[in-house]
């Protein structure tokens, strides 16, 4: 009996520890999250005006932004940034952009009078 008792102890006391490592980890995510920088003004109207280049207005940006919005995105590598979607080209250009998303956005010409493929 006591052996039983001290087993159920021990397993109480596992699962008990494994539940704070888990919440540690989220609170740890969560500040990660959190920490990143807002973009400026300038680069959120440059935002803007990157999702208007598809013909839609819907906060997608479907061209990659780290090869000048010439290469088509894709769903594989996809950035959230300030309420807009970027789909990306390659996993090399998600961490680029996730790097130096202000500068990417800031350097980015938005091609005028072309319509994308």
């Amino acid at each position: 009996m006591e052996t039983r008792f001290i087993l159920t102890a021990f397993i109480a006391l596992l699962s008990f520890t494994g539940c704070e490592a888990k919440k540690e980890v989220i609170v740890r995510q969560t500040e990660t999250v959190v920490q990143k920088p807002a973009l400026s003004k300038e680069a959120l109207a440059r935002l803007e005006e990157a999702d208007k280049f598809d013909g839609k207005t819907d906060h997608v940006v479907g061209k990659c932004y780290v090869c000048g919005l010439g290469m088509d995105g894709s769903d594989k590598y996809t950035v959230s940034v300030e309420g807009y979607t970027a789909h990306l080209c390659s996993k090399m250009c998600q961490k680029e952009f996730n790097e130096s998303t202000e500068k990417i956005v800031l350097g980015t010409e938005i091609p005028k009078g072309v319509k994308p493929e």
